[in-house]
């Protein structure tokens, strides 16, 4: 009886053990990711194409050294099909591309990619934060990563209509984003978090460049923060809580106190 018991309780344990081969060492995680089957269905329903998307974890290392309680962003793209190919910059871009109904673009250590949304949800907490349907300049906003060789023609149009005070729809000015966003798949990761270019791209580097054109109205800029041991203009994921974007959805395991104090401090600091 006792015996098997231990056997039990060993199994128990050794089915919750990760291991890595290289570099070798094992990792006992018997909770997995805290983000849910149940969370992943209320995303999925509530998620629209050009949402911001960012996410954490508790206990994966780099968590430790970004600085803020969310560690990655994606952009979320909606319906991707092989039509859709034609946007990429080069013909190298479409080992990095991906169809299908519900998908992400994002960039980690190998580049800019897609992935579904359900993949994209594997973390410990996540939150959806959304465009307003119309958008309208902020008064006396100064566009601080705005460089008039980066805009396309479509988001030329965007910027100028922000610019001369006119209301901008959302959903039509998702349409040249959504090209803007493919255009940049296939990027290599930017280990440096330059934020004078974009010919490398850390994961908020997407999406500030993706929604460059909208930046009259969500002055979502790099602001300088201590990164590692060093001090650089960056733009956080904790930035994009910004009162700007509506919080449209949030897992369970987000700590709600640290969201409503995140939003705060964006809207007092930008």
């Amino acid at each position: 009886m006792i015996g098997k018991k231990l056997m039990n309780g060993f199994l128990k344990v050794f089915g919750d053990i990760k291991i890595f081969r290289w570099p070798f060492f094992l990792i006992y995680d018997p909770s997995g990711y805290m983000v849910k089957g149940e969370d992943v269905r209320e995303a999925i329903n509530v998620v629209r194409p050009g949402d911001i998307l960012v996410r954490g974890y508790r206990k994966y290392l780099d968590g430790y050294f970004i600085p803020g309680y969310f560690s990655h962003a994606g952009l979320y793209l909606g319906k991707v099909t092989d039509a859709d190919k034609r946007y990429l910059a080069s013909k190298d871009a479409e080992a990095h591309f991906k169809t299908g109904e519900q998908m992400v673009v994002h960039s980690m250590a190998e580049g800019v990619f897609m992935e579904d949304l359900i993949n994209f949800c594997r973390c410990d907490y996540m939150a959806i934060l959304r465009f307003p349907d119309t958008l309208e300049a902020a008064q006396d906003v100064v566009a601080e990563s705005l460089k008039p060789g980066d805009f396309t023609a479509g988001e030329r149009k965007i910027f100028d209509s922000l610019k001369s005070g006119n209301p901008v729809v959302f959903a039509e000015a998702y349409k040249s984003l959504f090209k803007v966003a493919l255009s940049q798949v296939g990027k290599p990761y930017d280990f440096q978090f330059n934020f004078s270019n974009f010919n490398n791209l850390s994961c908020t580097e997407l999406v500030c460049f993706v929604f460059k054109s909208l930046e009259l109205y969500h002055e979502l800029g790099p602001k300088k923060k201590r990164f590692f041991i060093f001090e650089k203009e960056v733009l956080t994921p904790d930035a994009l809580v910004s009162p700007k974007l509506q919080l449209s959805w949030q897992s369970q395991s987000v700590d709600k106190k640290k969201m409503a104090g995140l939003r705060k401090e964006v809207a007092k600091t930008g």
